[in-house]
């Protein structure tokens, strides 16, 4: 209640944005840019790591929200009635946008030389995901704690991607020079 009363002077169609065509773009972008990075310098694993994001932290959420069973905000809360039938905790889409987000954050400051790029990539990538959390609870149609768990669990998904995208590879080329041998 307390950000709605805040925000209340902005307009709606901000705190909107992530549930339109502005989501799903923000989803799309970063994977046909990552996709078409990885296979131009055929980085498999990171192209299956990253690509495997949207699809586990749908996964996770289909497991976790019939699990905690956390009801939404009150409906008369609720700006707009996207989700009226849902579970609540955690917030799918601070989730998959902190991991998405956070690996492109990762992959600028990896691969990017120029230092204003790093910045202002990390920057908007930044503000793209607080914005997505903040409008989940503003528009009504998640608690703060929903959002919070989404970034605590984002932050331990997005630790074990980096992981992976680092070891990884040295198992592949273990592995297929094994297979050479024979």
């Amino acid at each position: 209640m307390f950000l709605q009363g805040s925000l209340s002077s902005i307009p709606l169609w901000i705190p909107m944005l992530p549930d339109c065509v502005l989501y799903s773009a923000m989803i799309v972008i970063p994977l046909l840019g990552f996709g078409i990075f990885f296979v131009r310098r055929k980085l498999w694993v990171d192209f299956i790591c990253v690509y495997s994001v949207p699809l586990v932290t749908f996964l996770l959420n289909c497991i976790i929200k019939p699990i905690v069973k956390r009801d939404r905000p009150p409906f008369e809360l609720q700006i707009t009635s996207i989700h009226p039938d849902s579970f609540s905790y955690v917030s799918s889409h601070s989730l998959v946008t902190f991991c998405l987000w956070g690996v492109v954050i990762w992959y600028i400051n990896k691969f990017c030389k120029n230092n204003i790029v790093k910045i202002f990539g990390t920057i908007v990538s930044i503000i793209w995901i607080l914005f997505v959390g903040v409008s989940r609870v503003w528009i009504g149609v998640h608690n703060p704690s929903d959002v919070l768990g989404a970034y605590l669990l984002g932050g331990i998904l997005l630790s074990l991607y980096i992981f992976l995208i680092k070891n990884l590879p040295k198992y592949f080329d273990n592995w297929y020079s094994y297979l050479k041998k024979d």
